[in-house]
């Protein structure tokens, strides 16, 4: 195994050398990513590869306004893109390559053929991060937890640091404050909400044959619950955690919400068809017609995207109709878009956004 190891990166390096890989330039700067390391980047990047967090590309569409100079990203990222809005602002978003992933694993030499300039990855993924290291790529991480799963305040981080890397800083302000005031005025009218007031709510994240899990203390579904007035069932749970339909019926949420991690769909719930022995029917969120499915803009919504604002009020208005009354979902993603996508939605598109297709799910 090590003498395959060691061919591959020989390989590679020769791979590298032949190209001409463009991260060989003299003149270079560096940047200190989310893991504190010190990364020295090319003075002007020109080649970017996103392998990871999958929600990544939709936030480099937010902060540079096109897909200009991404030329690879994860099967999954390209997967929700292409049944996400993400093609209407950044039509090359789709010929992104995405080849030199498969089943989860990076092909270097592929890879390398690309000659990134800059590779932007997941922060967790320390196996990853040992192939770049070793291949001689410049890769600078981002994390999912490094706000402790506060989605805003992690978009905020995102956006700052694709800043630092593209030399825009500049351009991230507009972005940060809109997210900071959204989160505000949530707060503004959920301020004095009884305990007893707020919706026992149940996030599906993964749901198929092999997969049922929910979201726990310590993950994403602790933040939108918390953030939008409702009591997340699984809070005594930690992270992405297996659960069963014993737990669901000791539960009884009130609200289910589904992200599109998972195929199924509310009417799946609803016509009790999901999955076999999985009996829904009595559970009160699906007696009383509250299972819904977590939108799709140019990203997925339930993870930081550069949707994640928008989220925040879908949430709020499900979880409190009566204190959202006057808000209009379809204005206030027709307005989001407008001002920082500069796109104008159709009656069409806007229905996609909050009804998207299970095949979203796909490349997941």
């Amino acid at each position: 195994m090590r003498r395959t190891i060691l061919s591959i990166f020989a390989v590679s390096l020769l791979v590298q050398l032949a190209a001409g890989a463009a991260f060989a330039t003299d003149s270079r700067r560096v940047v200190v990513d989310q893991t504190g390391t010190e990364v020295s980047i090319p003075e002007k990047v020109e080649r970017v590869v996103i392998t990871s967090p999958w929600p990544l590309p939709s936030v480099y569409v937010l902060f540079h306004g096109s897909a200009d100079k991404l030329i690879g990203m994860h099967p999954a990222s390209l997967s929700a893109a292409k049944y996400s809005l993400l093609p209407r602002i950044a039509p090359e978003v789709v010929e992104v390559d995405s080849s030199f992933i498969k089943n989860g694993e990076i092909n270097v030499e592929e890879l390398l053929k690309m000659r990134p300039d800059v590779v932007l990855y997941n922060a967790s993924n320390l196996r990853n991060k040992a192939i770049f290291e070793k291949a001689g790529i410049p890769a600078v991480a981002f994390s999912t937890s490094v706000e402790k799963f506060n989605v805003m305040n992690t978009l905020n981080s995102w956006v700052k640091l694709l800043g630092e890397v593209f030399q825009k800083e500049d351009s991230v302000k507009e972005i940060v404050d809109y997210g900071r005031q959204t989160y505000d005025a949530i707060q503004s009218r959920l301020a004095g909400l009884a305990e007893e007031d707020k919706p026992r709510v149940l996030i599906l994240f993964h749901y198929s044959e092999t997969q049922f899990m929910t979201s726990g203390s310590n993950f994403y579904g602790q933040y939108w619950c918390d953030a939008s007035g409702a009591v997340n069932v699984a809070s005594e749970l930690r992270g992405m955690t297996d659960i069963n339909m014993e737990q669901v019926y000791e539960w009884n949420p009130d609200i289910i919400y589904i992200t599109n991690f998972s195929s199924f769909m509310p009417e799946d719930l609803y016509e009790n068809k999901a999955l076999p022995n999985h009996d829904w029917s009595g559970v009160k969120a699906v007696r009383e017609g509250r299972v819904y499915k977590f939108p799709l803009g140019i990203y997925r919504w339930f993870p930081p995207s550069g949707d994640s604002p928008l989220n925040l009020k879908f949430l709020a208005k499900h979880n409190h109709p009566e204190l959202f009354e006057d808000m209009d979902l379809d204005k206030e993603v027709r307005d989001y878009y407008r001002r920082f996508y500069h796109m104008d939605l159709s009656d069409e598109e806007v229905d996609r956004i909050f009804h998207p297709v299970r095949e979203a799910a796909g490349g997941v």
